[in-house]
């Protein structure tokens, strides 16, 4: 997800690739409401007014925080570490405020990871402050590793392969890692720190109660619009349309979510109804599970062949359900299954590249090269 401006090309270009990046993340300032409506629909009723409130301060906070310091530390002129340059957009060219408004709206997708796993027991001003902490400052030093030109991780270092120069470094197209696992995460410290919610698991007897949503429709339709925008972040993490290859790019990228999806839904629901962890249909892990597979599709959703992202479906389904299940054995409790969909999803999409990836994966090519 590196923006190249090139001067080469026409008014006409310029002007059609930043649309293409505001339509994009407009499209993925939908997944605010998806997530929204998903963690609403997974608590209590009693607590659906804090949650969508909370979802609401993740935007809100976003555009103070990312626009004072987040896109700075994330893109600013610095070192491979850290930026800062850029500071509440001062000299920040009016060319690179479509970028501008991309990043910040993956920001604030990072930060509402978080609402899901702390659901029912965060006060307002600990989650305001966190927030606030997530965007300004951890996800933009984070996205800068690893896609800023200058970012040491996007850097790589150099090896000689059979008497060529290799560049290795570390490859997450659409965000995997700088966004999922980053707030799958601070998912997994905020819900082990806050500890669970009462009437949670019964320590006496070692059993686990399952404290049920208030509305299996509206966390649905949390699912629906957050597979729209999902096709949206990571097609639209190609950041440009008028180059050639631009199109057939976007395509896949946005076939292959659909495909991870379909596979990690019906790899979780096979999972609970075979007997494997369960005999049940679920609605709520056969929803996580579809978004797991486009959690862990992020990574290399440009760089796999349609096969490919289905085996990354399967494997996200099947990650997904082994997390939740350790969460539940480690008594933390995440009303969202955050940790499971974004840290599990996240790490099985980091290392699903180095087997899948067309090019130069293990699996397509077995030579000294594999995994680049």
């Amino acid at each position: 997800m590196t923006l190249h401006l090139s001067a080469e090309k026409s008014d006409l270009e310029r002007n059609l690739d930043q649309m293409f990046i505001l339509i994009m993340a407009m499209l993925i300032q939908l997944m605010q409401f998806g997530f929204a409506f998903v963690e609403a629909g997974v608590v209590r009723s009693k607590n659906v007014t804090n949650i969508m409130m909370k979802n609401l301060l993740d935007v809100l906070v976003a555009g103070i925080a990312y626009w004072c310091l987040g896109f700075a530390f994330a893109y600013g002129q610095g070192n491979s570490f850290i930026g800062w340059e850029h500071w509440a957009s001062a000299d920040l060219p009016n060319a690179g405020l479509a970028f501008f408004f991309f990043q910040f709206v993956i920001s604030a997708t990072a930060s509402t990871i978080i609402s899901g796993a702390v659901a029912e027991r965060c006060e307002m001003v600990a989650y305001f402050t966190y927030s606030f902490f997530i965007t300004g400052f951890v996800y933009p030093v984070v996205s800068r590793w690893v896609w800023c030109s200058q970012g040491w991780l996007n850097q790589g270092n150099n090896y000689d392969i059979n008497g060529v120069s290799e560049n290795i470094h570390f490859y997450d197209f659409a965000g995997s890692g700088a966004v999922h696992l980053v707030g799958g995460t601070a998912s997994f410290f905020g819900a082990l720190i806050l500890g669970p919610r009462k009437g949670r698991f019964h320590y006496e007897s070692n059993t686990i109660i399952h404290l049920r949503g208030h509305s299996a429709p509206m966390t649905a339709f949390g699912t629906f619009i957050l597979l729209v925008g999902f096709m949206a972040f990571n097609g639209g993490s190609q950041l440009s349309i008028t180059n050639p290859g631009d199109g057939e790019a976007v395509s896949l990228s946005i076939v292959n979510t659909v495909l991870s999806a379909s596979a990690a839904g019906y790899t979780s629901v096979f999972i609970r109804r075979a007997g494997i962890l369960g005999r049940n249909w679920s609605l709520i892990y056969t929803v996580n599970g579809a978004i797991a597979g486009m959690v862990a599709i992020c990574a290399g959703c440009n760089a796999v062949k349609p096969w490919g992202a289905f085996v990354v479906g399967i494997g996200a389904g099947a990650t997904f359900n082994l997390v939740s299940w350790l969460m539940c054995k480690a008594k933390i409790d995440d009303p969202a299954d955050a940790v499971a969909v974004h840290f599990g999803g996240g790490v099985w999409g980091l290392l699903s590249v180095a087997f899948l990836n067309y090019d130069t994966g293990i699996l397509s090519n077995w030579d000294m090269r594999s995994g680049l």
